[in-house]
């Protein structure tokens, strides 16, 4: 392959625009529920559980930037996905990491589990943290097949 048609990358399926297209969609989705919690009042506290609230008031301030670093990171690495460049496989990873320690946390440390139930407190971080895992080999894979320009 000469350097200009490297340079350009392969042309993608169809299918890696929808799926990147599904993937800028979920981290947008994701920021809007960052700015919710950040923009949470007592008011909106008051419609928690007892138990939502406690782990709420519990949570550091460092967890809260491990969230916006895994929903901007994600979103970085969707955008990137659309522009087709090489640096969103590390933007997702980012993502990835951040999640990983976020709920580990929250999960083990705050003991969410127990407080909560394990559906409850367990359910939505594992598909949100399944589909990081395959955004991230998403990634990968469009890295390896040359899909990607830059």
């Amino acid at each position: 392959m000469d350097s200009a048609a490297q340079s350009a990358g392969i042309r993608p399926p169809t299918w890696y625009w929808v799926v990147s297209g599904i993937a800028l969609a979920w981290m947008l989705i994701g920021v809007m529920s960052w700015v919710m919690d950040l923009l949470t009042d007592e008011a909106a506290l008051a419609q928690m559980s007892e138990a939502q609230q406690q782990l709420y008031r519990a949570r550091p301030s460092w967890i809260f930037v491990l969230y916006a670093i895994a929903i901007f990171g994600g979103l970085a690495g969707a955008i990137g996905l659309l522009m087709r460049k090489r640096w969103s496989v590390t933007a997702l990873a980012v993502s990835l990491v951040a999640v990983i320690v976020q709920f580990g946390y929250v999960l083990g440390v705050m003991d969410a589990i127990r407080l909560l139930g394990f559906a409850g407190a367990a359910a939505f971080p594992i598909v949100i943290f399944l589909i990081g895992a395959a955004l991230l080999w998403f990634a990968s894979h469009a890295k390896k097949s040359g899909w990607f320009t830059a």
